[in-house]
């Protein structure tokens, strides 16, 4: 009976070892797969698209862009002052010395030179066609 115990005893054990060898080697392996899952996800983030501006908006722009007083443009009527805002809170102009009449004078911005010099994808094609 003896000699039944011993090997019954050391079967055992071999199998208990080659289970807890398996049960290591799996999660090694799910381990690996997850940093290659993380590493594949931090490739490229994306860059968030400029703003979009409505046809007066982008003439507006064009129009202080092309203006050569140093001191910038100055918007006359009150539309226009108007769109000016909504230019400066996208960051496209900046608001420079408050002119005579209350309203303030305008440059363009390095932002808003890349809105002009970008192709504008939408609105070209004529209507009539």
């Amino acid at each position: 009976m003896a000699l039944k115990k011993s090997a019954g005893a050391t079967g055992t054990a071999k199998k208990t070892a080659a289970k807890s060898t398996a049960k290591k080697a799996a999660p090694k392996k799910a381990a690996a797969s997850t940093t290659a899952k993380t590493t594949a996800k931090k490739a490229a983030p994306k860059k968030a698209a400029g703003p979009k501006l409505s046809e007066a908006q982008g003439a507006l722009l064009k129009k202080v862009a092309g203006h050569t007083d140093p001191a910038g443009y100055h918007a006359e009527k009150k539309p226009e002052n108007k769109s000016l805002e909504s230019l400066l809170k996208h960051k496209l102009v900046k608001r420079g010395k408050k002119h005579a009449s209350g309203h303030y004078h305008y440059t363009i911005s390095k932002a808003g030179e890349k809105h002009l010099a970008t192709p504008a994808s939408s609105g070209s094609s004529p209507k009539g066609s």
